[in-house]
């Protein structure tokens, strides 16, 4: 199968005539969002783009180019061509016979890309563009194909690779007449994508102590904690003494720790802020486990806070029980999160 893909794409090569030997290369780049790293969640769907750029002007552009594309976390689609490239597609180019997109196999993508109509075919299907000059030059990448995969839905770093690149350029002397000539060029730099797959796990890591009104504070929460902001992370706090003040307290190392005469279960050091309002609920102040609190971890906080994707986050609220003695304070369930991105 794949020897017979390369005779597809090497008819191109045999029917135009080559020049003398190029010390041009392609560089090929493979990127998510403009990222050569990105960090995505288990089972995200993840968009890339290759793009593509010789290391030297002597030549007139690309005239023929095909790689194969591997990913160690799972089979990988056929990729769509760029604008850029409709004349490297059949029947404006000439492609394997799966097409511009690669021959799945194995999980792979088998030969990637295209050549153009260097020989001006007029006789035959394909190819019948008009050829395209100029495509590809240094200090100019072009985009060359996109495409998609879904990330593994176990944790970890994978790779998107490009492999196997053959490609040829157009000789710098030819002007089309009567076709265009080319020159071979070699396989430059190789720019990987690489992947890191996080699990956006939320445990509760203990529990809360019995507060003077004898209740033990329980924990609830919903979403995940995104750093883009696709999503929120939104964690409530009930059965605490009623109407008095707390703290939110988050960090990235585990307990144990001591602070505020009590033990935590989130690590020193961390940070905290007041809660804006008490924690309400019925009958006089402080007598009562009625009451609540409630933090969120939005987007514009973990970015505030250096809390990057992949960071796994531990958090915990203390609030004020004047009854208990000293310490006059009592701790909610503690809470592991790990960002999303």
């Amino acid at each position: 199968m794949k020897l017979g893909i390369k005779n597809t794409l090497g008819l191109a090569l045999a029917l135009a005539l080559c020049g003398s030997a190029s010390a041009t290369d392609l560089d090929l780049t493979i990127v998510s969002g403009g990222a050569s790293a990105v960090t995505v969640g288990t089972g995200d769907m993840v968009s890339y783009g290759v793009y593509a750029e010789t290391t030297d002007g002597a030549h007139q552009g690309l005239a023929m180019f095909a790689f194969d594309l591997t990913f160690d976390g799972g089979a990988l689609s056929p990729v769509s061509p760029t604008s850029a490239v409709t004349a490297f597609v059949a029947p404006n180019g000439i492609n394997n016979p799966a097409g511009f997109g690669g021959t799945p196999s194995g999980g792979d993508l088998i030969q990637v890309g295209g050549a153009q109509n260097t020989i001006l075919n007029t006789f035959a299907p394909q190819p019948v563009g008009v050829l395209q000059p100029g495509l590809a030059m240094p200090a100019a990448p072009v985009f060359v194909a996109t495409g998609a995969l879904v990330a593994p839905t176990q944790p970890g770093t994978y790779v998107l690779s490009a492999q196997n690149l053959f490609a040829n350029v157009l000789d710098p002397t030819t002007t089309g007449t009567p076709f265009w000539k080319v020159l071979p060029c070699e396989a430059g730099t190789m720019g990987d994508l690489v992947i890191t797959v996080v699990d956006c796990d939320i445990s509760i890591i203990c529990p809360g102590d019995v507060n003077s009104a004898g209740c033990q504070s329980a924990m609830l929460y919903a979403g995940r904690a995104s750093y883009s902001g696709s999503s929120a992370l939104t964690v409530g706090v009930g059965r605490v003494i009623n109407e008095e003040f707390g703290l939110w307290i988050w960090g990235t190392n585990p307990g144990p720790s001591t602070r505020f005469g009590t033990n935590l279960c989130v690590g020193s050091p961390f940070d905290f802020a007041i809660l804006p309002e008490l924690s309400g609920g019925g009958g006089p102040g402080g007598t009562t486990c009625d009451g609540s609190f409630r933090f969120q971890f939005t987007g514009a906080f973990l970015q505030n806070a250096g809390l990057t994707p992949g960071t796994t986050v531990y958090t915990q609220c203390v609030y004020r029980d004047p009854l208990r003695g000293m310490p006059s304070v009592g701790v909610s369930p503690a809470m592991s999160f790990v960002v999303c991105p």
